[in-house]
């Protein structure tokens, strides 16, 4: 189950790893074929949806997500629920120094697709600065 566990959590860090990439691709194919994430207030439902969603970031925008306090809260053979803060960064062309957008809470409930572990619901709330 170790091994599992550490998939478990590849799975997060990979997610925000391709998001700052600007690999779009990368992260629908992290999403279960039903798997929602609750972005800005917008549930987008199955991997073409947050790929449709990401392909309209501004260009200009670089960011970074930092993922820390991460813990498989519930596992079984099948399915997962992780808990961690992120906190994230952005800078646009011509910007020297990031600004920091908040640290969030959040939850993302993980299922075994086709013998990858995939994201079947991802949803967070901000706590700083407070909602």
């Amino acid at each position: 189950m170790n091994s599992e566990i550490r998939n478990m959590e590849s799975t997060v860090y990979r997610f925000f790893r391709a998001l700052d990439a600007r690999d779009h691709a990368g992260v629908a194919g992290l999403m279960a074929a039903r798997g929602t994430w609750v972005r800005q207030g917008t549930s987008l439902v199955g991997p073409e949806a947050v790929l449709q969603a990401l392909e309209e970031r501004d260009p200009q925008r670089v960011t970074a997500h930092i993922v820390s306090n991460l813990w498989i809260e519930i596992a079984t053979e099948t399915e997962a629920q992780a808990r961690f803060y992120m906190t994230a960064f952005e800078t646009r062309s011509g910007q020297d120094t990031p600004q920091m957008l908040g640290v969030r809470d959040c939850v993302d409930d993980l299922i075994l697709e086709d013998g990858t572990w995939r994201i079947w619901r991802k949803e967070s709330r901000r706590i700083l600065p407070a909602e």
